[in-house]
């Protein structure tokens, strides 16, 4: 079955939750749904990703890499001068960082327009829908959820040029 995904943004997560509650309680699959934010709703039983500045993401992997390499420092070569497992240590860091900060922005490319609303804590609910229904559940969005910004089939919120 052909689906198309639909983005749509929510303000208050609460008013996206309430979306994706009424959406699976008309037999809508709860795994179409995959929501993304900085405050996600608990409790749905669908796909979820925290969103993450790039300054957030970079010292994530900055972290984990400086310790990955401690450790192996520790664990392999005891015997290390002071100066030798500092050098080792940031190399780490940078190479986790590096890595950590290019896989961020891979995975939020396709949302990038809507990156200062999700770093304004505002939720975005992807809605993979068969091709038949993607029409008729946007416009039912858009009539009765006033308070949530239906933005089609394209993140940045445009209809795509033909």
């Amino acid at each position: 079955m052909m689906t198309t995904r639909i983005y749509i943004r929510a303000r208050d997560p609460q008013n996206g939750r309430r979306l994706v509650e009424e959406l699976i309680a008309d037999g809508i699959d709860p795994e179409a749904f995959t929501l993304i934010g900085q405050q996600l709703p608990s409790g749905l039983p669908v796909k979820t990703r925290r969103w993450r500045s790039d300054a957030s993401a970079l010292l994530r992997g900055a972290l984990i890499g400086a310790a990955g390499m401690l450790a192996v420092s520790l664990l392999l070569l005891q015997a290390l001068q002071p100066f030798a497992l500092l050098t080792l240590i940031v190399i780490g860091a940078a190479i986790g960082g590096g890595w950590w900060l290019r896989r961020h922005r891979s995975a939020n490319l396709p949302l990038s327009a809507q990156q200062q609303a999700l770093q304004g804590g505002e939720l975005l609910i992807l809605a993979d829908l068969p091709d038949a229904e993607a029409p008729r559940i946007e416009e039912r969005v858009s009539q009765g959820h006033p308070e949530l910004l239906v933005l089609g089939p394209d993140a940045g919120g445009s209809p795509p040029f033909p």
